[in-house]
């Protein structure tokens, strides 16, 4: 039986916009804030079964649409006077199926939202985004200090008197 494609396909500037620390951060540097989003939902690709697409628009940027794999992700600069919404809609049309492909769009344009629950894909609001990236980091950490409590101590705490004894014995000293 063939297994269901899971499709994540993401409103990039529309996230950023929604998260405080990275919307003032784009103020700064857009690329430095494109950056942090594509390794956060790269982290969050590892303990999910999504294939996630972010798609930022080059609406005002004189260019061809421009496909980029970063970090496991693939990364979307639409073509000039192309923005993302258009983007996602096209996407979703051509690529929805009930019985091979489910689809989910991060994006809190409400109209976008409407548009894309009616191709058939569900819709993830970039505040609802963001508590579940929070949540997966949560939920990694505990995962590494189990991992880190189960594996045997690398050293012993010893006192360095001890430690001295140990040194005289494995010398043959005593």
């Amino acid at each position: 039986m063939r297994k269901k494609r899971r499709i994540l396909i993401v409103d990039g500037y529309n996230l950023i916009g929604a998260n405080k620390e990275l919307f003032n951060e784009s103020k700064v540097s857009l690329e430095l804030a494109r950056e942090e989003l594509i390794t956060a939902l790269a982290e969050y690709q590892m303990v999910t079964t999504f294939e996630i697409i972010i798609v930022f628009d080059a609406y005002e940027v004189k260019s061809k649409e421009s496909v980029l794999q970063k970090h496991g992700l693939t990364v979307i600069f639409t073509k000039e006077k192309e923005t993302a919404d258009e983007y996602i809609e096209r996407f979703v049309h051509d690529n929805y199926h009930p019985f091979l492909c489910e689809i989910s769009v991060v994006t809190s344009d409400l109209t976008e939202q409407n548009a894309i629950f009616a191709l058939g894909a569900y819709r993830i609001s970039s505040r609802e985004m963001w508590l579940t990236l929070e949540d997966s980091e949560k939920n990694i950490s505990k995962e590494i200090d189990a991992i880190n409590r189960k594996l045997p101590r690398q050293k012993l705490d010893i006192r360095p008197d001890v430690l001295s004894e140990f040194e005289k014995w494995r010398r043959g000293l005593k």
